[in-house]
């Protein structure tokens, strides 16, 4: 199937689904819905619970004590009790549904259950969408720390106050508008009220003084104080806002309706009803509370009757939410958080990442203990937990004493385990060479991860780092359990007063869509520009007739350098081993001032290994290794053993020593101009014009100044290894070593390489060059060295060697090797 194909057929089920929901969404006209009315009662009625028999389907939040909760593995508390009796006057099984309380009508017309008991607050909203069986009057108290001075006794004294209060509770409602109002008209701050999914929380965020006050439930109150041991008191001195409670039908549904208000006569008749009211110190609803909770002006009990028995979108509604201040305040704040969990958690988890490297045992230990604890924590315990901390540490109280901080720092703990592991995948993308190919140029650790690794990782990682952002940016709504405005609670603060859940997520969905789509857009832009391929698209490539030989200048004639004079580098009873196996086994090495050296040998001698520990990329395990009389990498202690130097100490030691790599290792995401003077630059107190004068006559020395601006994705391998050398000549070493550099080329690029090296070598420039091209051994090379099981077989000058070999291991490899030329 080609893309084109694919695209189409997208189009099409992208069509299918817009014309589904414009046709749900849509009312059908009058006519339509005078016809679909009587249809859609009768499956009301279809579905309804029977008369009497069968089993009666009650949802109830059962996280609310005391009116419901479990207990023993049963639902226990008023609502479930008297449930219970109604289902034994109407001979029927009661089954409880758990519902979160704001659920609790949307799941109700879904059909999910029956009939809702739960404590639910009668108000023309609701009665707009269920029909009311009033059977009692509850209010709501003040609660507060019994250390607290200043007490509130009444809704006026909560103004400037953080009051919690449950989600979805009509509490809410009365304090963000009447309450408030009135202090904002007696001149003081409006009450900042903070919702809480249940009750505990709230109380438990009073507990640990994240806020001033609770008003909840007059039964919850007594619960709260009775279980706080002494903590807690109650201060209202009334109920406040005192209003029926019923239970709730969905429309239609008439025939559960009636039966349920006979089963509440008959618990009246027989006295069971007054036993649980007087039980739970709850009291009867009356007519005039019920009328009024209902908002009928003529002292009416009957339910609303709204004339709607289908389900129609409310699109003006719908198009209001964009227009609504809390919402888009709501938004910031989502950016806000967003933007700085995931800023922080990216930096935190890149030096977590770095830490898991670490050659410190305990450091790697203790890391990978916080990533594998923070990734199997569920964020929600871990806001709770991080909202209420100051409860056992009040110190902590100006950290995490605001919803918003106390969400950062959970987030960023959460976050920053997870980011960590997408860095580590980064990292490992990254190839080995590139951080050796830092430290050869004596920059130290902390240079060659801020410079060269971390740009790399980070460009590597970016499209998943990308996908995390999404992540944290949908994950903000559950910090609204520790009372945070952020968009899902503003949603959920309008549906559970006004019940138009479809409409209202609607909005909620396009609100984060839109935050998603620019913070994606924004990453793919930043992605762009972080992309060197991208940007070695603008760079003019050199025509077929700037590139080849006519580059390179002519090695000038060169006169051999005795074996003898200033020791730069040497090696004594140098022994090395990885595991079991002892690479290099007491090898002794002496490289002069000017000399070229040349190691020979087969695969697997050990020349490899033994020209990295010239300059501490390879540690040694006993002998020496000395620049210049000091040693290279390590100090000796007092019992004889090799100590790593500090990191610093190591970097100065191989600015003076210089490497070129078998596999080039330039930096991809620099140009060849940075490539080469990006060490002295950064390591040098030289004018940045001297800097790039200096890295433009090294190009200029190996032929590559023409190609100053392009990227290495852009060379030949001849190319970038040439660069490779200006980069390390560039930083003016002592001693050159040379790690087989024609090894990765193609046959055809190897002339130009060696032309290069020939050169240096006819400047006098101290080298050391393991290498397979006898040629360039033999007509170049001062002293040749070879090498077989680590151990250095036989040496001596060039001619010698190729002409003259003592030893039958040499004269059998060399008749190979010539042979094979």
């Amino acid at each position: 199937m080609t893309w084109s194909t694919l695209v189409r057929h997208g189009r099409r089920v992208l069509a299918l689904l817009t014309a589904l929901t414009f046709i749900v969404g849509v009312p059908l006209g009058p006519a339509l819905a005078a016809s679909a009315a009587p249809a859609s009662a009768a499956v009301r009625v279809a579905q309804a619970a029977p008369v009497t028999g069968g089993t009666l389907r009650i949802g109830s939040d059962l996280t609310y004590p005391p009116y419901a909760y479990m207990s023993a593995g049963l639902p226990s508390g008023f609502d479930p009790d008297f449930m219970r009796a109604m289902a034994t006057e109407l001979n029927m099984q009661p089954q409880f549904v758990d519902t979160r309380f704001e659920q609790l009508v949307t799941s109700l017309k879904s059909d999910h259950f029956d009939v809702i008991a739960s404590a639910l607050y009668i108000t023309p909203e609701r009665a707009a969408q269920v029909n009311y069986i009033p059977y009692f009057t509850t209010g709501n108290s003040i609660v507060m720390s019994t250390t607290t001075t200043a007490r509130a006794t009444n809704a006026n004294d909560l103004c400037g106050l953080s009051v919690a209060v449950i989600k979805g509770g009509e509490v809410a409602t009365q304090l963000r508008s009447t309450a408030s109002t009135a202090c904002i008209k007696a001149g003081k701050k409006s009450i900042d009220v903070r919702d809480f999914t249940a009750d505990a929380e709230g109380t438990q965020a009073l507990l640990s003084g994240q806020i001033n006050a609770q008003v909840t439930d007059a039964a919850v109150a007594k619960t709260a104080v009775d279980s706080a041991g002494g903590k807690l008191e109650i201060t209202s001195k009334d109920l406040l806002f005192p209003v029926p409670v019923g239970l709730a039908v969905d429309k239609g549904n008439v025939a559960l309706e009636k039966n349920l208000t006979k089963g509440l006569d008959a618990m009246k008749a027989n006295g069971t009803y007054q036993a649980l009211l007087a039980k739970y110190n709850l009291a009867p609803a009356t007519n005039a509370q019920v009328s009024a909770a209902l908002g009928n002006k003529n002292g009416s009990t009957n339910n609303v009757d709204t004339g709607k028995t289908g389900f129609s979108f409310d699109w003006a509604y719908f198009f209001s939410l964009f227009a609504q201040k809390d919402f888009w305040a709501a938004t910031v704040t989502v950016v806000a958080l967003s933007a700085l969990a995931w800023g922080i958690s990216v930096i935190l988890g890149m030096a977590v990442a770095l830490g898991r490297q670490s050659r410190h045992l305990w450091v790697r230990k203790t890391l990978d203990i916080y990533v594998w604890f923070f990734r199997s924590l569920p964020l929600l315990v871990l806001l709770i937990f991080v909202y209420n901390a100051p409860q056992v540490i009040p110190e902590l109280r100006t950290l995490v004493g605001s919803p918003f901080m106390a969400g950062l720092i959970a987030l960023v703990l959460s976050e920053t385990a997870y980011i960590s592991e997408i860095h580590r995948g980064g990292l490992s993308a990254v190839a080995g060479g590139q951080g050796e190919a830092g430290r050869a140029l004596g920059l130290p650790w902390g240079a060659v991860q801020r410079h060269i690794l971390i740009p790399q990782a980070f460009r590597v990682a970016l499209p998943s780092l990308g996908n995390e952002l999404v992540t944290i940016i949908k994950l903000t709504s559950l910090v609204s359990v520790i009372s945070l405005t952020e968009i899902l609670l503003v949603g959920q603060r309008l549906y559970t007063q006004n019940f138009k859940v479809l409409e209202t997520l609607a909005a909620v969905a396009l609100y984060y869509v839109l935050l998603v789509t620019v913070f994606d857009q924004a990453l793919k832009v930043f992605e762009r520009r972080l992309d060197f391929r991208r940007r070695g698209l603008k760079t003019k490539l050199a025509s077929a007739g700037t590139l080849g030989a006519l580059e390179l200048p002519v090695p000038a004639p060169r006169t051999s350098t005795p074996h003898e004079g200033e020791v730069v580098i040497e090696t004594r009873s140098e022994r090395k081993s990885f595991g079991q196996t002892e690479v290099l086994k007491g090898v002794d090495l002496k490289v002069h001032k000017g000399e070229v050296v040349a190691v020979i040998g087969p695969s697997g001698s050990g020349k490899t290994t033994m020209i990295r520990t010239l300059n501490a990329m390879e540690s040694i395990d006993a002998g020496e290794v000395l620049y210049k009389g000091a040693p290279v990498g390590y100090k000796v202690s007092s019992a004889g053993l090799h100590k790593p130097v500090p990191d610093k100490q190591m970097a100065r030691t191989r600015e003076r020593i210089g490497m070129v790599f078998q596999q080039f290792n330039l930096f991809p995401h620099k140009t060849v101009l940075e490539n080469v003077a990006f060490a002295p630059r950064h390591l040098g107190s030289a004018l940045d014009a001297d800097v790039r004068a200096n890295a433009l006559a090294q190009l200029r020395k190996v032929g590559m100044d023409a190609h100053a601006d392009k990227y290495p994705h852009q060379l030949s391998g001849g190319q970038q290894q040439r660069v490779a050398i200006a980069r390390a000549l560039a930083m003016s070493p002592d001693v050159m070593l040379f790690d087989e550099p024609t090894s990765a080329l193609d046959p055809e690029l190897v002339d130009e390489v060696l032309q290069v090296m020939t050169e240096l070598a006819s400047e006098g420039l101290t080298m050391v060059v393991v290498t397979h091209e006898m040629r360039f051994a033999r007509e170049v090379a001062d002293w040749v060295v070879f090498m077989d099981q680590g151990m250095v077989v036989e040496e001596g000058p060039a001619a010698g060697i190729f002409d003259h070999p003592q030893r039958e291991r040499t004269q059998r490899f060399l008749t190979r090797v010539m042979a094979t030329s």
